[in-house]
């Protein structure tokens, strides 16, 4: 018997047996995660951490956030109490839907011009096969075509209505390549998929009064930036990498396809041929102005979403009723208190120190599992602002000796 085909429990056994030490699971858990994977043996697991206070167009949020970086935890909660006292985040979602596309090898014989007039049934015989997503408010919306000598390009707009929709959008392709495959001139399908290209835009703005982050210089120094970050591709990426700590750790919390994500925003990113960064800060009339424009091709339900109990818990944390459209305003508001919280650290103390601060647990935490020894060993590394591992392996011998 293969490897996928043994229980989760065999295979764990055979990892046993070949010396490979494994975590203990209870038993229920290992079957539920077994439905969702392939060759399943354990769990990995992540800190869910909250942002409390994220006012997002008026509405107040409780954020979960899977991530097992404390400083990304921390630093969402500083931008969201710094956007709180400023009114909260402004934000707006365009959720026409995803794009898939098919592209199909074509002869001579082959009229684009006949075949476009065709797209309206097209789009109708679609929708009628998959009703289900019609009557939950999506569908297929629009078909396009671009013929590049003997390859044929269709783009298919699909609105996945709550959910992420990629299962959905994969099936609706190949049920149109299906059709168009017996049509004159076309000799065969290559493929017919969703793509990742950025859709389903969400942006957040924020407007920074600087007396609440430290004064006019601060704010000034932040635009400043904000601009490096849209000129230097060095300084852009390590931008972006900060907001996407932001929006991976809730993507990641919600059950959402967070590699997706990274990948449409790459793309975000360079639209005009060089790499930037993904928000802009800029001052005007006296103000620190924040705007985050980021992909968000979400969920609230379908794929895995509601059979995770740890998502579920999620959800609950947000509220119910949560909307797909609701949810990506709300993490994308997230990113954006990352970013000014990183850029904030930047134009005043640095980032470092504070980072350290939050690793010297971690570090504490692998050397000892004394509870009162972590506590003394944390302050005594905090006190003397070094936190390397050999230093702190130093300072507990140290303790232990005067204990």
């Amino acid at each position: 018997m293969k490897f996928y085909q043994l229980k989760p429990e065999a295979r764990r056994k055979l990892l046993q047996d070949e010396g490979i030490a494994l975590e203990q699971i209870d038993d229920a858990v290992l079957k539920r995660l077994d439905e969702l994977s392939e060759n399943v043996i354990g769990q990995l697991r992540l800190p869910l951490g909250i942002v409390q206070n994220l006012e997002v167009n008026g509405q107040k949020y409780l954020v979960p956030m899977a991530v097992e970086e404390p400083s990304v935890v921390a630093a969402a909660n500083h931008g969201a109490n710094i956007f709180a006292k400023n009114g909260g985040v402004i934000a707006q979602s365009k959720r026409q839907g995803i794009y898939g596309q098919i592209v199909l090898q074509v002869n001579n014989s082959f009229s684009l011009q006949q075949l476009e007039q065709k797209f309206p049934e097209l789009i109708k015989l679609a929708n009628q096969k998959f009703d289900s997503l019609v009557r939950h408010g999506g569908g297929t919306k629009e078909i396009t075509a671009v013929q590049k000598e003997n390859l044929l390009y269709l783009k298919v707009l699909v609105d996945p209505a709550e959910a992420m929709g990629a299962n959905k959008t994969n099936s609706i392709l190949e049920f149109l390549a299906a059709k168009l495959e017996n049509y004159a001139g076309i000799e065969q399908k290559l493929f017919a998929i969703l793509s990742n290209y950025p859709s389903q835009l969400t942006t957040a703005k924020v407007k920074i009064d600087p007396k609440t982050i430290g004064g006019i210089q601060i704010a000034q120094r932040i635009a400043l930036l904000g601009q490096i970050g849209i000129d230097d591709p060095y300084r852009a990426v390590t931008n972006n990498k900060g907001i996407m700590n932001g929006a991976d750790a809730a993507l990641l919390a919600t059950g959402n396809d967070y590699r997706a994500i990274e990948a449409a925003t790459a793309v975000l990113a360079s639209q005009d041929g060089q790499y930037r960064s993904l928000s802009k800060w800029t001052m005007s009339d006296g103000y620190l102005l924040g705007e985050l424009t980021l992909p968000m091709a979400i969920g609230v339900v379908g794929g895995s979403i509601k059979a995770r109990r740890d998502v579920q818990q999620s959800f609950a944390i947000l509220g119910q009723k949560i909307t797909s459209k609701t949810l990506a305003e709300i993490i994308v508001s997230v990113a954006l208190a990352n970013n000014l919280a990183a850029l904030l650290a930047i134009s005043t103390v640095g980032i470092q120190a504070g980072h350290m601060k939050l690793q010297a647990r971690n570090i504490a935490a692998a050397l000892t599992n004394d509870e009162k020894e972590q506590k003394q060993l944390l302050k005594a590394m905090i006190n003397e602002k070094n936190y390397s591992e050999s230093h702190a392996k130093e300072l507990l011998k140290k303790i232990r000796e005067e204990n």
